[in-house]
């Protein structure tokens, strides 16, 4: 996932260990108030769906099950309140990285 400010996100979903797996690349910070939030964004007409809430690691790690990201064409990290939104009512903050998600195989 790409964005703003230098940095990217990569984000790979890994079936045999069910979890999504992020690493952080450059140097992107967010404000001790603020937290980056994983959005599932489905075909046009479907709402976004909270994947979860980000650390400051480098690395993470996220539960999933491969229901959670079938048939999803893309993904959106926004910057939300601290902790995050709840997801029925999608990002409310600035997107700051989107793209695809990428299925490890290994």
């Amino acid at each position: 996932i790409y964005g703003q400010a230098k940095a990217s996100l990569l984000v790979t979903f890994d079936p045999r260990n069910r979890q999504l797996v992020l690493q952080r690349v450059g140097d992107f910070v967010t404000a001790p108030d603020k937290s980056l939030q994983l959005w599932a964004l489905p075909p046009a007409g479907a709402a976004p769906r909270s994947l979860g809430v980000l650390t400051a690691d480098q690395a993470l790690k996220l539960p999933a099950q491969e229901a959670d990201v079938r048939a999803v064409p893309a993904l959106a990290i926004s910057l939300e309140p601290l902790g995050g939104v709840p997801s029925a009512g999608g990002p409310t903050g600035p997107v700051l990285f989107s793209g695809a998600l990428i299925e490890k195989t290994l």
